[in-house]
C-alpha cells in the first residue's frame, strides 16, 4: 500500500511539473540574476581599482605628450617672434612643423600608441632644431650683410665728403682766381674845370664857371686778366635829382651791368696789357648849358664790374 501511495505521489509530482513550464524559467532567471549579482560585486570590489589605474595611466601619458607638444610649439613661436621678418624666409619649414604638430595632436586626442606618438615628437623636435640652426645661420648672414652695407655706406659717405671738400676747395680757388682776375681802380678823382678859348683848362669849384667835368683814375696792374681792349664807362649824376648826364637817350649811350641797362655820360676804350694805366675821361657841357650847385656823384664801370665811385661839389 505504501509503495503504491509513493508511486502515486511521484506520478503527481511529475504531472505537476509538466503542467507548470514557467517554473523552469523562473529557476533559469534566478540563476542568471545570481550570476549578474556576483559579477557586479566582483567588478565593484575588485575590477574597478584596476580599471581606474589604467585610465589614470593613459590620462597621465596623454597629458605628458600634450605638455611636451605645447612646450615645443611655444618655443617655436617664440623663436619666430624673436627673429621677426627674417622668419618669413623659412615659411616652408614652418609649415612642415605646424603640420606635424597638428598630426601629433590628433594622435594624442585619439589615444594612439604612446610609443608611436613619442617617435613623432622626437622627429618633430629634430625638425625644430634644424629650423633654429637655419634661422641662426640666416641671422648671422643678414647681420654680416648689414655690417658690410653699413661699411659700404660709411665709405661712400666718406668719399662723398672728400668729393664735397674738393669741390668746395675748387670753388673757393675758382672764386679766388675770379676775384684776383678783376680790375682794381685807384685814385678816383672828379671835378669841374674852366676851359679857356685857347683850350687850356683849370680846376674850379664855381658852378657858373664850369665847362668841363674831368674824371681820372688809375687801372691797376694784374697779370691774371687777359690783355685786350677794355671799355670804361663814366656815369655823372647831378645834385638833388640824381639824373645821369648823357649825350642822348635810348640804348646808344648805355651798357648792361648785372642784367640792368644803364646810361653813361662818357666812355673810353683802354688797350689793357696787364700794366697799370692812367685814364682820363671828360664830359663837356653844351655851350648853352649851366652847371648847378651841389654834390655830384661819379661812378665808373667796365662791361663786367663796378670799379668805384667818387664825389665833388660845386658852389
Amino acid at each position: 500500500m505504501e509503495t503504491t501511495s509513493s508511486m502515486n505521489q511521484t506520478t503527481q509530482s511529475q504531472r505537476s511539473n509538466q503542467d507548470n513550464p514557467l517554473k523552469k524559467w523562473v529557476i533559469i532567471l534566478g540563476a542568471l540574476a545570481g550570476l549578474f549579482l556576483c559579477s557586479t560585486l566582483y567588478l565593484a570590489f575588485f575590477a574597478k581599482p584596476t580599471t581606474n589605474r589604467v585610465y589614470k595611466e593613459v590620462e597621465n601619458k596623454n597629458f605628458e605628450l600634450q605638455s611636451e607638444l605645447d612646450s615645443l610649439l611655444a618655443e617655436h613661436n617664440r623663436i619666430k617672434e624673436q627673429y621677426g621678418e627674417l622668419s618669413d624666409q623659412l615659411s616652408e619649414k614652418d609649415s612642415i612643423i605646424m603640420a606635424n604638430a597638428a598630426e601629433i595632436e590628433k594622435m594624442i586626442n585619439s589615444q594612439a600608441d604612446y610609443n608611436r606618438i613619442k617617435k613623432q615628437l622626437a622627429r618633430l623636435q629634430n625638425i625644430s632644431q634644424e629650423y633654429v640652426k637655419e634661422m641662426d645661420k640666416l641671422y648671422q648672414e643678414n647681420k654680416a650683410l648689414k655690417e658690410e652695407n653699413q661699411q659700404v655706406r660709411a665709405d661712400l659717405e666718406q668719399e662723398r665728403e672728400v668729393t664735397r671738400t674738393i669741390q668746395k676747395s675748387n670753388e673757393d680757388l675758382t672764386q679766388k682766381i675770379s676775384n684776383a682776375a678783376t680790375f682794381k681802380a685807384y685814385n678816383l678823382k672828379s671835378g669841374g674845370y674852366l676851359v679857356r678859348n685857347k683850350g687850356s683848362e683849370e680846376p674850379t669849384e664855381k658852378a657858373s664857371k664850369v665847362k668841363r667835368i674831368k674824371t681820372t683814375l688809375m687801372l691797376g696792374e694784374n697779370s691774371l686778366i687777359e690783355p685786350g681792349p677794355v671799355n670804361i664807362y663814366c656815369r655823372i649824376a647831378i645834385p638833388e635829382t640824381g639824373k645821369v648826364l648823357t649825350m642822348g637817350s635810348g640804348d646808344t649811350y648805355s651798357f648792361v651791368h648785372n642784367g640792368q641797362r644803364l646810361q653813361y655820360s662818357c666812355k673810353t676804350v683802354v688797350n689793357y696789357n696787364n700794366k697799370a694805366e692812367n685814364i682820363t675821361m671828360d664830359w663837356d657841357l653844351m655851350s648853352d648849358d649851366k652847371a648847378i650847385k651841389g654834390q655830384y656823384s661819379v661812378q665808373l664801370y667796365t662791361d663786367d664790374q663796378f670799379l668805384g665811385e667818387c664825389y665833388f661839389t660845386l658852389k
